[in-house]
């Protein structure tokens, strides 16, 4: 009885112990339910819808806009985010009436994700945006109209909500504040600027990879 504890105890230390092969093959602790372990990806590529809420002060008609986005992992919790988005609205304000405009925004910020817990489990992360970046405003001439191009300063700040829905991809929505330095869009020689807050909401579909 005695030789088969010792050989059971020898076998036992000699051959790695199923719970540290679980832990080999999933760092992170036990795998979800159903035992899927999505492939973790360091980049994301997204197309995404936008509506553009304007700040009552702002001489701008609300817009949709297209984007597209670039994600990177940085750090346990953090992504960066490259992104540009652009459409067209009408600019309302001194001599023009319904003055069609393009509109850009360029964005670079940061995204820190919950990505524990109880949120793995379920397969969302919730996470918060901070960032800078620049928004075009670029009017139509009309008869012998010289309207400016506006590149104004811009800075954002808002949540979200991504998940996975297969392998290689992922939806996410997210609402963001813009707060931008508006300046005159008729009066080239105005440059005095004043601080408006829009309000942006998004969702996308990215690519992982």
């Amino acid at each position: 009885m005695r030789t088969r504890l010792l050989l059971v105890l020898l076998l036992g230390l000699a051959g790695p112990h199923p719970l540290l092969r679980a832990q080999e093959a999933d760092p992170a602790g036990a795998p979800p339910p159903g035992g899927i372990v999505p492939e973790a990806r360091d980049y994301a590529l997204g197309v995404a819808g936008a509506w553009l809420r304007w700040d009552g002060d702002a001489p701008y008609e609300d817009t949709a806009l297209v984007a597209l986005e670039i994600d990177r992992a940085l750090w346990s919790l953090f992504r960066g985010r490259a992104g540009v988005s652009a459409g067209s609205t009408s600019l309302t304000a001194g001599p023009v009436e319904d003055l069609d405009t393009w509109v850009m925004s360029f964005d670079l910020q940061l995204l820190l994700g919950a990505d524990f817990g109880p949120f793995r489990q379920v397969g969302v992360v919730p996470y918060a945006i901070g960032g800078v970046g620049s928004l075009v405003t670029n009017p139509e001439g009309r008869g012998e109209m010289d309207l400016p191009t506006r590149s104004q300063s811009m800075w954002t700040y808002g949540a979200g909500v991504r998940g996975r829905v297969a392998d290689r991809w992922e939806a996410r929505l997210e609402g963001t504040v813009q707060g931008v330095r508006l300046a005159d869009p008729v009066d080239p020689q105005d440059r005095e600027s004043d601080t408006i807050h829009n309000t942006r909401w998004e969702g996308s579909v990215q690519w992982l990879f």
